[in-house]
């Protein structure tokens, strides 16, 4: 399936943009910087909302696989 690539990269994206707004947010606050602190907390945000996604759509992906997969199966006697 070609979605849990892509949502694997933007997770990916996403872990990576989180730990680069934390640096920056441990910078902002050890020189004391209240608008860079304030940059680095809302792009910490936007990297977890971005992380979040990209985990919903590898969850969604891997569903619609499975129902795929169950489609394609011979009905079960009863």
């Amino acid at each position: 399936m070609t979605a849990i690539p892509h949502a694997a990269v933007a997770l990916t994206s996403a872990l990576d943009r989180f730990g680069h707004a934390s640096v920056r947010v441990l910078e902002a606050v050890t020189g004391g910087d209240d608008a860079a602190l304030a940059n680095g907390l809302v792009e910490m945000t936007e990297a977890r909302a971005q992380a979040k996604a990209g985990v919903l759509a590898i969850r969604f992906a891997d569903e619609m696989f499975d129902a795929l997969l169950q489609i394609g199966r011979p009905p079960q006697a009863r």
